[in-house]
């Protein structure tokens, strides 16, 4: 068993809590998504702007603007001051929408959230490079062209909470070079993902952006929890090099070539996760890199016939907060109706 420093906030999410009835399959009707809490490595403190040692708390009280066009989104995102930002409507842009323009004026203490279930961007993505304390949650990012980067790109920042996302290209498409979905790079730390869709895609998601062993020194401070996701159809899950990260309570479906992959001397800590008979390779700690990583892993539901090989982390990998997962009967139902957008009480 591997061992979890108390924190005064709790993973407390549980199929009790999600309204669960009976076993999956079940009616809808018998279901009750929760109104998600930030949980894992975006609640821990990480000297947030404007106060060393907050947890993520985004925008916070700040009275919310609706915006409606891109450049009116960017100038609120770009912002000195908090802010709360409810973006209405689907926009498309060829240009990535940037929350700071200058390393060393870092931005961030921004709450951007989607208005109903088709609220977002497509065409390019949102870069929080250099920011600190934000936000995002119920919006759906999708086919970001080439040469625009990922959907959401997260270099060099801290305390990022992604919720309740719907995050896609077209894994048909074999000319527009889509990147990835989630990149978490260059040493950024306390970063959780949750309740989002990773879906019709490559490569979903990579933290730690290069195998060069001189990155080590940066990129040690990576720190990622990814739990309540479904990454369908795609390539690939998780990807860590150098950091640590905790992937709790996903589901994976249809997943052509590896689930969640620790390198380059990652810890990771991978627990009560579903891989379904069509993910290729649930778990590795090998796999392209030169230098492996190390993984705990626990209560996971494989692939018939799937047995892990990996470099077990010794001691096993820890985090500094409580973790009451799901259990694994109950991930897949709970994921299917509250993962994604529009599940969420925006009042």
């Amino acid at each position: 068993m591997f061992r979890l420093a108390l924190l005064a906030l709790p993973l407390t999410l549980s199929a009790t809590a999600c309204g669960v009835s009976r076993v999956y399959p079940y009616a809808p009707e018998t279901f009750n998504c929760p109104d998600t809490m930030v949980l894992g490595w975006a609640a821990v403190g990480g000297g947030v702007d404007g106060g060393a040692g907050q947890a993520t708390t985004g925008g916070g009280d700040s009275p919310p603007v609706i915006v409606r066009d891109v450049d009116r989104l960017t100038a609120e995102l770009q912002r000195l001051e908090p802010a709360v930002i409810l973006l209405d409507g689907m926009l498309t842009t060829t240009a990535t929408v940037k929350m700071t323009l200058d390393k060393d004026l870092p931005g961030g203490n921004k709450t951007l959230i989607g208005m109903g279930a088709s609220s977002g961007l497509t065409g390019a993505g949102l870069d929080l490079s250099y920011a600190g304390n934000v936000i995002l949650r119920n919006l759906k990012i999708s086919k970001v062209y080439v040469g625009e980067g990922d959907a959401i790109t997260i270099l060099a920042s801290h305390n990022i909470w992604i919720d309740h996302c719907d995050l896609s290209s077209d894994r048909a498409d074999t000319t527009s070079g889509y990147d990835g979905l989630v990149d978490i790079t260059h040493g950024s730390s306390n970063v959780t993902i949750s309740w989002t869709l990773f879906h019709d895609h490559k490569d979903a998601s990579l933290v730690g952006h290069s195998s060069d062993a001189t990155q080590m020194a940066e990129d040690e401070a990576l720190s990622v929890t990814y739990h309540h996701n479904r990454f369908l159809n795609v390539n690939s899950g998780p990807r860590v090099r150098w950091g640590t990260a905790h992937v709790f309570n996903n589901h994976f479906q249809n997943v052509t070539a590896f689930g969640v992959v620790s390198e380059s001397t990652a810890a990771v800590l991978v627990d009560h996760n579903v891989f379904d008979d069509d993910v290729a390779l649930p778990i590795a700690t090998t796999y392209q890199d030169p230098i492996p990583g190390t993984m705990t892993e626990m209560t996971d539901r494989f692939p018939a016939g799937f047995v892990a090989d990996i470099i077990r982390a010794a001691p096993p990998v820890g985090v500094p907060y409580s973790s009451t997962p799901d259990s694994v009967e109950t991930v897949p139902p709970i994921i299917s109706f509250c993962a994604g957008t529009g599940k969420i009480n925006l009042q």
